[in-house]
C-alpha cells in the first residue's frame, strides 16, 4: 500500500559473524562438559574424593618378593593361596577375594593408603610404606623376657570358646576332665564347667617345641614344675633377622596371653602383645582397578 514502509529483513554481517562464534563456542563448551563428565577417556587421574576400586599387596618387613617379606593381607587369590609366599603369623584366607572400593578423603581405609593413588592413572601400580603411626595404631604391650626364669600356672581357666579355637578336636563334656596333648606336646586336662575350663598342664621337666618354621624353631625348657607353677625357659635357633636386631615376629602363646617375639639377645628376648599388625610398619602394593 502507498505510504507503508517494508521491513528490512537484511541482517547485519557482523552481527552473523558473532552469532556463529557464539555458537561454535557453545558447543564446544558443552561438548568439554559432556566429555569430562560422562565420557572416560583413560587419561583420568585419582583426586581427593574419587571413589576409586583398587587391588592390593600387605606384606610386613619389606615389599612382597624382597628378603623376609611376608603377606598379612591381599585382595588376589592367587597370591593368598600360593604355597610359596610367606604368611604371616595372623595371615587368614578368605572365602572370596575382590578389588577393595573407597572414596579418596574419606575413612575407610587408612589415610596413607587411600591418598598413594592420588595422580595416578587406572592400570598404574604404586609401592607406598606406611610407618608405625600410619598404620594400625592400636594398645600395645612391650617387654621383655629373661631367657631363665620364667614361670606359667600350670592351672588355667579359660572360656569355652577361646579352648575350641586352640583345640577344635577336644570335644569336651561339661563336668568330666579329658585328656588331651596341649600345643606345647605336653599332656593337659581340660575341665568344662559351664562356659570356663580349667586347663590343667602337666609337663614334665625336658625340651618341648612350641614353634617351628623352616630353621625358626623355638623350645620351652621347663626347669621345675613345683606348687602349681611350670618354671621354663625360652630358646629360639635360627631366628630369621630382618636386620641387625628385630627379627621377623614369631607368635608364642604363654598359656594365658599370646605375645610375638621381635628380638633376641644372649640374655633377653623382647616382644610385643596385641594383634600382631598393631604398631608396626606396613608394606603396600597398590594396582588402581578403576576411578568411578
Amino acid at each position: 500500500m502507498t505510504g507503508e514502509k517494508t521491513v528490512n529483513l537484511d541482517i547485519d554481517p557482523i552481527f552473523k559473524i558473532c552469532l556463529i562464534i557464539f555458537a561454535v563456542a557453545a558447543i564446544i563448551a558443552i561438548g568439554a562438559w559432556i566429555n569430562n563428565d560422562y565420557i572416560a577417556t583413560g587419561d583420568e587421574m585419582a583426586s581427593n574424593g574419587d571413589e576409586v576400586t583398587v587391588n592390593y599387596i600387605g606384606t610386613y618387613y619389606g615389599y612382597l618378593g624382597e628378603d623376609n617379606a611376608v603377606l598379612f593381607d591381599t585382595s588376589y587369590s592367587n597370591i593368598a593361596n600360593d604355597g610359596n609366599i610367606a604368611k604371616s603369623n595372623d595371615f587368614t584366607k578368605k572365602s572370596s577375594y575382590s578389588p577393595l572400593s573407597y572414596t579418596i578423603g574419606g575413612t575407610t581405609v587408612l589415610k596413607a593408603f587411600g591418598d598413594a593413588v592420588i595422580g595416578h592413572k587406572v592400570g598404574e601400580k604404586v609401592k607406598v610404606m606406611l610407618s608405625a603411626s600410619e598404620g594400625y595404631v592400636g594398645a600395645n604391650t612391650y617387654g621383655t623376657l629373661m631367657t631363665s626364669g620364667n614361670i606359667m600356672d600350670a592351672e588355667i581357666t579359660m572360656s569355652k570358646e577361646m579352648f575350641a579355637s586352640a583345640y577344635p578336636k577336644v570335644n569336651l563334656v561339661n563336668g568330666q576332665m579329658v585328656k588331651f596333648d596341649t600345643k606345647y606336646t605336653w599332656t593337659g586336662y581340660a575341665l568344662l564347667s559351664g562356659n570356663n575350663v580349667i586347663v590343667t598342664n602337666m609337663p614334665t621337666t625336658g625340651t618341648y617345641e612350641v614353634y617351628k618354621s623352616g630353621d625358626t624353631v623355638v623350645n620351652y625348657i621347663v626347669t621345675d614344675v613345683h606348687d602349681n607353677i611350670i618354671n621354663y625357659d625360652i630358646e629360639v635357633k635360627n631366628p630369621v633377622y630382618t636386620d641387625g636386631n628385630e627379627i621377623q615376629m614369631i607368635k608364642i602363646d604363654l598359656g594365658g596371653e599370646v605375645i610375638y617375639l621381635t628380638s633376641v639377645s644372649s640374655t633377653e628376648i623382647t616382644y610385643k602383645t596385641g594383634s600382631e599388625r598393631v604398631n608396626q610398619p606396613l608394606y603396600f602394593e597398590i594396582e588402581l582397578v578403576s576411578i568411578n
